[in-house]
């Protein structure tokens, strides 16, 4: 099985490259969804989804996310996880398929103007706490797997030309 793991920093453009993905008929599993599904179960009255996250991880190792998302997986040739916070959960994925590593890229500046757009329930919505949660995922370990990446795709202009970059970069590797 091929698997193409996605990282990158929130509002980097993950969920674009995703997107894309979708749009090419491959499977595409979306960490942060796979967690809300057993948050919206298991957590704490007041806890946030980043607690409730860290506590999975201590309770049940750092690959434990990616192990939930794992059962999602039917007969696919090829999947992709959107979401990679940390090397323990490439190692899981290593454990069932051959990993290719993308990391998503964008300036600080530009993926806080992002976020405050996009708004979603969950995210913080002051600089201040966007800085706070850049550090938190950095805690987590998301910094050695955009490292480490094969390839690295820069999103700091149009999506148009996001798109393009993208595309060009799974021509190569699908």
């Amino acid at each position: 099985m091929k698997i193409i793991a996605i990282t990158g920093m929130p509002g980097s453009g993950k969920g674009e490259l995703a997107k894309i993905l979708r749009e090419k008929g491959i499977k595409v599993i979306t960490m942060s969804d796979v967690l809300r599904e057993k948050y919206y179960k298991e957590a704490k009255e007041g806890e946030r989804l980043m607690d409730f996250a860290k506590r999975i991880r201590e309770l049940y190792g750092k690959g434990a996310i990616a192990k939930l998302c794992i059962e999602k997986i039917e007969r696919e040739k090829i999947v992709a996880f959107d979401g990679v916070r940390n090397w323990e959960e490439i190692e899981e994925f290593k454990k069932i398929g051959d990993v290719t590593i993308i990391a998503v890229h964008s300036p600080p500046k530009l993926r806080y103007e992002r976020l405050l757009k996009r708004g979603r329930k969950d995210d913080t919505l002051t600089v201040e706490g966007l800085v706070k949660r850049d550090w938190e995922e950095l805690e987590m370990g998301i910094g050695n797997v955009i490292a480490l990446a094969d390839y690295i795709l820069i999103n700091d202009s149009t999506i148009e030309e996001f798109k393009s970059k993208a595309e060009e970069l799974l021509k190569r590797i699908l």
